[in-house]
Parts: C-alpha cells; sequence; structure tokens
C-alpha cells in the first residue's frame, strides 16, 4: 500500500512514487543514499509536505472553556444543566447543539445569542452585541439581492394590455413605474410597498415561481455572494412572508426542540410530558 502521509493530492502521490522507486534501486544495487541533483527538488518537497502532514496530525484541537454546570433561569422552575457531563461522559460534540459552530473560527456561542426570550425591539436593537465579530451576521442574514432583472419589453408579449399588470384609468390615467406610489418602506391594505405590490401581480402568472420559497427568487433578483458581504442588511420581513417574531426559534423552545428531541431519539433521560420536573427545579 503506497503511504501518502494523509494527503491525497496527485502531487504528493507522484513525489512519494518516484522517492519510493528511487530507494529500491539504491538499496537493489547496495549503493548508498546520494541524492542525484535531479531528485533533490521532488526530495525536498516530499519532506516538506510529510513534516506539514505530521505537524497538522500533532497540532491540538483548540481548546475553549467550558463551563461545568449552566443555571438557566425559567419562570417554570429553573434548569441545571450539566454541561460538561453531556460533552466529556456523553461524547456529545460541540457541533451537535451549537449547531453554528462549524468551521471552529472561535468559542461556540451561547444559545442566547441568537435565541432570544422574546423576539422584540429590544432583541432587535441590541441582539449584534451578542456576536464576537460580524462574519456571524450572514448566518442569518443569509441574502441580499442585486437590482432585479425584469424584462419589461419581454412580457408584453404575454401581456399585451397594460392594465394585465398596472392598474386601469380609475388609478393611473398612464402607466407609470410602480414606485412613483409605492415606497420601499412597509405598507397597508391600501398602499403595500412596493415589494408587495409587484409580487401581487407576478404572483398571478408565476405562482409556480413563489411555491419554491428563495429558489424562486433568482429568476427576476440576483444573488449577492455573502461570503465577504459587508453592505446593509434588509429586515427580514422584506423576504420573509412569515412574521418576524417566528423567523427565529426563541431561547425555551430551541432548548426544548433540542433537549427533548435527543432525549426521545436515544429512548432515555427526560422526554415526556410528565417529566419536567426531572429538569426543572421548583
Amino acid at each position: 500500500m503506497e503511504p501518502h502521509f494523509g494527503f491525497t493530492s496527485p502531487e504528493l502521490r507522484v513525489s512519494v512514487r518516484v522517492w519510493r522507486d528511487f530507494l529500491r534501486k539504491r538499496l537493489a544495487a547496495k549503493k548508498g543514499f546520494h541524492v542525484p541533483k535531479r531528485y533533490v527538488p521532488i526530495t525536498i518537497i516530499t519532506v516538506l509536505l510529510a513534516i506539514t502532514a505530521v505537524a497538522g496530525y500533532m497540532r491540538p484541537a483548540p481548546k475553549f472553556d467550558m463551563p461545568p454546570r449552566i443555571l438557566f433561569d425559567n419562570s417554570g422552575g429553573n434548569v441545571v444543566f450539566t454541561h460538561l457531563a453531556h460533552h466529556r461522559d456523553y461524547d456529545i460534540a460541540c457541533s451537535d447543539c451549537h449547531h453554528e459552530h462549524t468551521d471552529l473560527r472561535s468559542a461556540p456561542l451561547a444559545c442566547g445569542s441568537c435565541h432570544p426570550e422574546a423576539f422584540d425591539k429590544e432583541y432587535v436593537a441590541g441582539h449584534i452585541e451578542s456576536f464576537p465579530d460580524p462574519s456571524y451576521c450572514v448566518d442569518c442574514h443569509h441574502a441580499e439581492f442585486h437590482s432585479m432583472d425584469f424584462d419589461h419589453e419581454g412580457h408584453q408579449e404575454y401581456a399585451p394590455d397594460c392594465t394585465d399588470c398596472h392598474h386601469d384609468e380609475d388609478i393611473e390615467p398612464e402607466p407609470q413605474k410602480c414606485s412613483n406610489c409605492h415606497s420601499k418602506m412597509a405598507g397597508d391594505a391600501d398602499m403595500p410597498s412596493v415589494r408587495d405590490a409587484a409580487h401581487d401581480r407576478c404572483e398571478s402568472c408565476h405562482d409556480h415561481m413563489f411555491e419554491k420559497g428563495l429558489e424562486g427568487c433568482t429568476p427576476c433578483h440576483k444573488l449577492i455572494d455573502m461570503s465577504d458581504y459587508d453592505g446593509e442588511y434588509t429586515t427580514c420581513a422584506q423576504c420573509h412572508q412569515k412574521e418576524t417574531k417566528d423567523l427565529m426559534v426563541t431561547r425555551t423552545s430551541a432548548f426544548h426542540d433540542q433537549c427533548i428531541g435527543c432525549h426521545e431519539e436515544l429512548g432515555m433521560g427526560p422526554y415526556t410530558d410528565k417529566d419536567c420536573g426531572k429538569c426543572h427545579i421548583r
């Protein structure tokens, strides 16, 4: 079996194969290990790659301060969570509960950083202070769009009458831009926002796109690469039809879903409606 030092790159396999063949020939000829000049670059590369591989394997994983127990205040009775025991004794990885912790960029976030007690104005105003750096923003603010790509002339073939999209003469004597009346701000039933007004008209023909959710947006709206985005973020309600408060699971629901779901899957520990007292202290 050909060694590859933990790497699978073609360049390394070729380097190892050439060096192996050279050693075999020298051993068969019972000669020393003087390296010909033409093998010097390959030897250097092989040695460097081997050192890198060994260093990578020997480097310890990042260590974070892990509280042994966490006290959760709750009106239904406080909960003492044996945090360290769940990780160490039950062999549960950090990412199994801290689902944002996928790239080891820093210590796992506290659950309350994302999951609020209530999704209210106070949380919206101060939630950015819960994160170590702005790179976490795109975990929730996951989509921004370039300007809309709308082919007005192309639509005239399918909607020859302007009032198929625009209002009739009682409201618009002459067809005009939607934004002349409909603002970008949230509207109401009498004067919806330009987004809602346009979507209502578009959906009357393109309902199959709206059924796809975010994937159905891309034929008209071009997504921005969020990996290095540093602009302003669009409010949740601009895209999501749900109430903003329903977009992020509250802290209590997050704990219950995570803890009860795991215990129920394992068939052990508290997870039934009769087990509340096993976690909540009164």
